[in-house]
């Protein structure tokens, strides 16, 4: 089997792009970021009220107001809390994962 030099610290191994301790090293750095430049859900603005407006609506209809296939799982928000929306049941939507992830910080 050939050998590799590794990209990062130049040791040989057998397969991938990296050594198994850079990789895995790479791998961990990844992740703390991930973890440090994003803020929590609560300072995002999903608090109490969002919870309390999202169990409303999730009750009130099961099925994915956007797709109309699909159970919803998440409430939306039409107008995105990054742009000036708020947590008022008026504001939020039932929808399916899918749908809801896929929209983004688009407006409708």
């Amino acid at each position: 089997m050939p050998y590799l030099m590794c990209s990062r610290c130049k040791r040989l191994y057998v397969l991938g792009s990296r050594c198994e301790p850079c990789a895995s090293a790479g791998a961990k750095r990844r992740e703390q970021k991930r973890w440090d430049t994003r803020p929590s859900a609560w300072a995002r603005g999903y608090n109490t009220q969002y919870r309390k407006a999202r169990a409303e609506i999730l009750s009130a209809s099961p099925v994915c107001s956007i797709c109309h296939r699909r159970p919803a799982d998440t409430a939306d928000h039409i107008v995105p809390l990054s742009r000036g929306g708020s947590n008022e049941p008026s504001n939020l939507r039932p929808a399916c994962g899918p749908c809801n992830y896929g929209r983004g910080n688009g407006l409708p």
